[in-house]
């Protein structure tokens, strides 16, 4: 039977309160035992900063992958200056390296159906990022997958991505990317 809560994350930060009062109440649950550490998504600099203030942040969970990359500037820095884990979801670009909409059909009920990066002008642009990759992942023996989940994991010891998958085949496939040796 579960004592406590490992990790316990505000997954949106609600802008009608200050990040103090929720983080306060967090730390409570902490001195209480019943959570050990407190986690963010999505958070801005200044709201990691100011929540770290009141109680050790151990993770924050944002989008970087070979796609997604806007987070290198500010959030990577802060992260790594306060020891802040930082946990990458959206690791294989929501599956576009695993060949999502590029060799593999899109589902009609799937999320990704509306997501700006993979319709129209947007995705035929990113056919092209798509067809680097993959020559760049032939070169490194391994899948486009297994090659974005690689350079994460080359960012540092403090990256946790998050692949996600549905399929055994996949997540075999996604552990095969701790084998991908690469350089800086």
């Amino acid at each position: 039977m579960w004592k406590y809560i490992d990790l316990y994350y505000q997954h949106r930060i609600d802008t009608t309160l200050p990040i103090e009062d929720t983080i306060g109440e967090l730390k409570k649950l902490v001195e209480e035992g019943k959570i050990r550490y407190i986690g963010m998504s999505e958070a801005n600099p200044d709201t990691i900063r100011r929540a770290h203030a009141v109680h050790p942040i151990t993770a924050v969970q944002m989008e970087w992958s070979l796609w997604s990359r806007d987070i290198e500037e500010e959030i990577v820095p802060l992260c790594r200056e306060l020891g802040i884990g930082i946990v990458s979801y959206g690791a294989v670009g929501h599956g576009f390296f695993a060949g999502k909409a590029i060799v593999e059909t899109l589902p009609p009920d799937s999320s990704l159906i509306s997501h700006p990066r993979f319709v129209g002008e947007n995705l035929e642009k990113n056919k092209s990022i798509y067809t680097r990759v993959e020559k760049l992942a032939k070169k490194h023996k391994c899948t486009p997958a297994q090659l974005a989940l690689a350079w994460l994991f080359k960012q540092g010891d403090d990256v946790v991505p998050i692949p996600g998958t549905t399929k055994i085949k996949n997540l075999d496939s996604n552990i095969g990317s701790l084998a991908v040796k690469l350089t800086k």
